[in-house]
């Protein structure tokens, strides 16, 4: 790795938090746009729930280029309808509001098409129809998609975007009026993940409300006699955007605490410094330590990284939300969140806890059951996704592996593929259709 030419900007960018003087341009009325679907006719009407990961949002950002690439997208096109004729999504002109990264290692970070964290493009007219089918919205959370006005975490719930996905109004309303044939219901990980890329567990949904509020959403879309595939939320303490600190203690000392054959790394520069003093809790609990089961964020991980690199100090505290610290020259100040070891078990307990109940209602309910967190395993497993960031390139395929996009959260669009795939599969054997993923 050549650190030397490493540069790396700190990363605590709220999606979509530069939108600014947004407008609600949409007219919705509650005809849907009826398809003619090579799929079949319970594909008549193809409306997506969903978060971020709907919508089309990749390294940060959201524009045209990305809402293409998006599950949802690719599932209408294997369903036979053809977007934009009769399958509408509010497509985002370039470059996009937030544009995604272009280089998340660049100082300052840098945009496609020369745009900046504060673009903002707006929607583009003609994308504009009777209703909108993809209905994914960047940062919900469960209580939204019922009501789009409740911001119970108003410090992290920014759904600036709603206003050109739904025109300000709730995803189940204009569900309700496009009265579906199939719906894909995508919901949660933002229930669990701002908890996540904050440290800090209290902004968990907690279990009851989700419970109760994603009971009444599928408890609406029975009434429309939609079929439905429904997925699971990924767990959000695997995705590279997070780091164990193990990875970090092994990249600064090596030895026998670190063996290769347990997939830890050697002491690798520039992590081997003497200027980065990492604690000994950091260390594998097989040598006492709890790095194996706390996380640090990439905001702090690149930050480290790069304060390192340019010969500065850098420590790591892996028992504490504030333990990674950086010093350029003036003082030690805190590189990004941390997550204790008590922090990643009460997000991953929820984790569990919501998916056993989205499973559970899947299979009450009679619908095809779509497991992320498989799909996410399977690609580790296929060496798509990385554990640690490979800061030697700034390209997706480089680092956080080729199904990831750059920032470390959202998939790429091999990515996307890939969790198409899984919908298209549980669909095929649910409701006997013979789609295949394009």
């Amino acid at each position: 790795m050549r650190y030397s030419r490493l540069v790396i900007a700190a990363l605590v960018l709220p999606l979509l938090a530069g939108c600014k003087d947004l407008v609600t341009n949409q007219t919705m009325g509650p005809q849907a746009v009826r398809g003619n679907p090579s799929g079949g006719a319970q594909f008549l009407t193809y409306v997506a729930l969903g978060t971020s990961i709907s919508a089309g949002v990749q390294s940060g950002g959201i524009n045209d280029s990305t809402q293409k690439q998006a599950f949802p997208y690719l599932l209408a096109t294997a369903m036979g309808l053809t977007p934009e004729v009769n399958w509408f999504y509010p497509s985002l002109t370039m470059p996009g509001c937030t544009p995604p990264f272009l280089n998340v290692l660049a100082q300052p970070i840098t945009y496609v098409n020369g745009a900046t964290a504060t673009t903002c493009a707006y929607r583009n007219p003609a994308s504009i129809a009777p209703i909108n089918n993809n209905l994914g919205v960047p940062s919900i959370r469960v209580t939204q998609v019922l009501n789009i006005g409740d911001l119970t975490f108003p410090a992290t719930d920014t759904l600036k975007a709603a206003q050109f996905i739904t025109g300000s109004r709730s995803p189940i309303a204009l569900l309700m009026a496009a009265q579906p044939t199939f719906v894909t219901l995508e919901i949660g990980a933002n229930d669990v993940l701002g908890a996540a890329t904050r440290g800090d567990s209290t902004l968990l949904t907690p279990l009851g409300t989700f419970q109760t509020k994603w009971s009444a959403i599928a408890d609406s879309i029975v009434k429309t006699g939609a079929h439905v595939a429904v997925a699971n939320v990924p767990n959000v303490t695997v995705i590279p955007h997070f780091s164990a600190g193990v990875i970090l203690y092994c990249l600064h000392n090596g030895g026998a605490a670190c063996p290769a054959a347990a997939g830890l790394p050697p002491a690798t520069l520039p992590y081997s410094l003497a200027a980065f003093n990492v604690n000994a809790n950091c260390a594998p609990s097989a040598a006492g330590g709890v790095g194996d089961s706390m996380l640090v964020a990439f905001p702090a991980t690149a930050t480290i990284t790069g304060v390192l690199a340019a010969g500065g100090a850098a420590t790591l505290d892996c028992s504490v939300s504030n333990g990674a610290q950086v010093n350029k020259g003036a003082g030690f100040v805190v590189a990004g969140p941390v997550l204790p070891k008590a922090t990643v078990k009460a997000i991953a307990t929820e984790v569990v806890q919501i998916d056993s109940f989205i499973h559970l209602q899947a299979i009450a309910r009679g619908w095809a059951f779509v497991d992320l967190n498989g799909a996410l395993a399977t690609a580790i497993g296929a060496g798509l996704i990385h554990r640690f960031p490979s800061f030697s390139g700034a390209k997706v395929d480089t680092l956080f592996g080729q199904a990831v996009s750059e920032d470390g959260e959202h998939p790429s669009a091999l990515g996307h593929k890939l969790i198409a795939d899984a919908f298209v599969a549980a669909i095929n054997a649910k409701y006997g259709s013979t789609l295949v993923a394009p």
